[in-house]
């Protein structure tokens, strides 16, 4: 379960740095409040992966347990909506 958590938080983490440093299109004059929410998320992932890190060093199971089930909620609503979205293309009602 730890290592599951681990590498979503990596692929958050990886998501994050990757629209940050993505060149942009056009000016856009909120660019700037994006970046700085994008480096407030990035802070709170890092911080669960401190948590994480700590849980399972220090054998917490319920530390661990909470960081695993906080990071696996967003990916779980993803795959929702991803086989939601796929259904409705191949129904045609989109």
């Amino acid at each position: 379960m730890a290592t599951a958590a681990g590498a979503l938080l990596a692929l958050y983490l990886l998501g994050i740095v990757f629209a940050l440093l993505a060149p942009p299109k056009q000016h856009d004059p909120q660019r700037g409040q994006a970046v700085g929410c994008l480096m407030l998320v990035a802070l709170v992932l890092i911080g669960l992966g401190a948590l994480l890190a700590a849980g399972v060093a220090f054998e917490i199971e319920w530390l661990t347990r909470a960081v695993a089930y906080v990071v696996f909620f967003p990916a779980v609503l993803l795959a929702i909506n991803a086989a939601r979205f796929a259904w409705l293309k191949l129904t045609g009602r989109m």
